[in-house]
């Protein structure tokens, strides 16, 4: 939300005094890292106001994981030479 009677705050170029939980649109404080509503982990405001998602880095490393797994075993069952 954008009030031009804000003061303007260093840390806050933007000029937004809340965020908008990208995932139930909950308004919270630029400063929560979790929204109170959802527990989603959020992150930096962008510029319409919508706090952005912060990536799960685990997910995405056992993902990766698994696919490696997988075709090793793959290569491991069919492929290679007995």
């Amino acid at each position: 939300m954008k009030t031009p009677h804000a003061s303007f705050d260093s840390d806050n170029p933007t000029g937004y005094i809340s965020k908008k939980c990208p995932e139930c649109m909950e308004y919270m404080s630029l400063k929560v890292d979790v929204c109170p509503s959802c527990k989603l982990p959020v992150g930096k405001i962008n510029k319409n106001g919508m706090a952005s998602r912060k990536t799960d880095w685990k997910a995405y490393s056992t993902a990766i994981a698994a696919w490696i797994f997988f075709f090793l075993y793959i290569w491991w069952a069919f492929i290679r030479e007995p």
